[in-house]
């Protein structure tokens, strides 16, 4: 390279000279090169990176480092800016090494732009818990309805969509993470404007509609089969004038997730798929970087559409003080949320249950002084103890007694109770002997989503005698002199 150099020319001048010498001495003629010849290089890299944005799935070495290249030329345009950068990484939580448990990514549908004028963070419109389990490829997504009831920090009760609005991406994360008790990785929110976009990007998306759509906010559709474009898909996930509202509302977007995930099985152009990062960069919101959403792809690869469950949040629309909320059925959310973090799927049991009427079961929101008790589990090895005090404590005389799975793993028994709840506490640790060495908690907030004064969580520590002993135990006090003539609960 230094010989090359002292005349004044660069190694690969030399080398091309050299090659020119050659031809003339094999009778060649000399190759020419004009002065725009490194377009060809250019042109040839760009080609290799776009279709590296494409088949970056296949996880061809080439290919992935294509994707990764052209993905972060664009990574600072989605990436959240600034404070809400660092309010969003303290919300997320860091994901496990653990192959068995999921990654779970919240996907934000923003109304941004539905109002004229509206500036500021907006209500988010779609609100979706993807929980994906990478290694045996299988995801349940968690729908929650705009409207769910819950308490925000600083903001009162309130609708879950409101979450967005007063706190951004970072608020939504908390809101859905103290709801579910489930983790969140990652987010993703869109606005309406990128939705079109995307779904006109990929040529539409094929639906059969059973029954017409007539919204004055949202649109409409008739019935049969379509092919959707940007402003009809819309009309689809956003349309609230059925008969089930917000219900029926999250199966016309799952079912329509069906759809968009058939035809994203069939799409392998380089140059769509350029057009879609491009508009995901220009009007989406994540926190995914380049590498990651290139790894993700990689390890998607042969994932199937009938791995993935579909589940909306159980509960049921109630009018409170005149305000329309969705309530959350919290046992059978916090079943939901256990069978999610443990196996990423939900037993055909459990699948049932959210099916049958049980889970809409907010028929009474309970005061803080109400005789009610709800019996969790707090690790899967004494799910089975769970039936058995629920029993004991119906014997006790306890009319609602209510049992499930709780949200977070406790190792150790604990009895949660509302402030008001303490005699009614009290009197439930002197009646059942097992409790003896709980921990005891007063927590109005964590009680309170189970919607019930006092929460008995049976932790790995917990034992319990069996029916027979517990019958002959409460059974004593029915004939000791003391209590004749009052009112005995009736074992027949």
């Amino acid at each position: 390279m230094g010989k090359h150099s002292a005349q004044g020319i660069s190694y690969w001048e030399a080398r091309r000279r050299r090659k020119d010498l050659r031809n003339r001495a094999k009778g060649k003629p000399p190759r020419r090169r004009g002065p725009y010849s490194w377009v060809w290089y250019v042109s040839f890299l760009m080609v290799g990176i776009l279709a590296g944005a494409a088949l970056g799935y296949y996880a061809k070495p080439l290919a992935k480092l294509g994707a990764e290249v052209y993905l972060s030329f664009k990574e600072r345009q989605w990436q959240p800016k600034g404070t809400e950068k660092k309010e969003v990484a303290k919300s997320l939580a860091q994901l496990s090494s653990n192959p068995d448990e999921s990654v779970n990514t919240l996907i934000l549908g923003s109304d941004a732009g539905s109002n004229k004028g509206e500036g500021g963070w907006c209500r988010s419109d779609v609100m979706m818990l993807v929980c994906l389990q990478e290694r045996d490829k299988r995801a349940v997504v968690l729908s929650i309805p705009r409207d769910t009831k819950v308490e925000l920090p600083g903001h009162g009760t309130n609708k879950i969509n409101a979450a967005h609005s007063y706190g951004g991406p970072s608020g939504a994360i908390d809101a859905a993470k103290a709801l579910t008790g489930v983790d969140v990785h990652h987010f993703i929110s869109m606005n309406f404007e990128g939705f079109k976009k995307i779904i006109n990007a990929i040529g539409g998306v094929p639906i059969h509609l059973t029954t017409a759509i007539n919204d004055p906010h949202a649109g409409y559709l008739p019935a049969g089969d379509l092919m959707l474009d940007g402003e009809q898909a819309l009309v689809i996930v956003r349309s609230r004038k059925l008969p089930g509202g917000d219900i029926d509302r999250i199966k016309s977007q799952q079912a329509f997730i069906k759809a968009l995930m058939h035809k994203a099985e069939t799409m392998k152009d380089v140059w769509k798929a350029k057009q879609l990062v491009d508009i995901i960069a220009s009007t989406c919101q994540m926190d995914y970087t380049a590498g990651q959403l290139t790894n993700l792809a990689e390890e998607l690869r042969g994932f199937s559409i009938e791995n993935v469950q579909f589940v909306t949040l159980p509960g049921d629309a109630k009018n409170i003080g005149g305000v329309s909320y969705y309530v959350a059925n919290m046992p059978m959310l916090a079943q939901v949320a256990t069978e999610i973090k443990q196996n990423t799927f939900l037993t055909p049991e459990l699948t049932a249950k959210l099916a049958s009427p049980e889970s809409r079961r907010v028929e009474e929101l309970y005061g803080p002084d109400a005789d009610v008790v709800t019996v969790l589990s707090g690790t899967k090895g004494v799910a089975w103890m769970v039936p058995t005090v629920a029993q004991e404590l119906r014997m006790m005389g306890h009319e609602k007694v209510f049992e499930g799975a709780a949200k977070q793993v406790h190792q150790k028994t604990t009895v949660i109770y509302r402030k008001e709840a303490k005699e009614r506490c009290d009197a439930i640790l002197k009646s059942v002997p097992e409790l003896a060495g709980a921990d005891v908690v007063q927590n109005d907030q964590v009680a309170g989503q189970y919607n019930s004064p006092v929460v008995v969580v049976l932790g790995s520590n917990f034992a319990t005698p069996n029916l027979v002993s517990i019958y002959g135990r409460v059974m004593k006090p029915a004939v000791d002199f003391t209590n004749m003539g009052k009112r005995v609960k009736s074992f027949s």
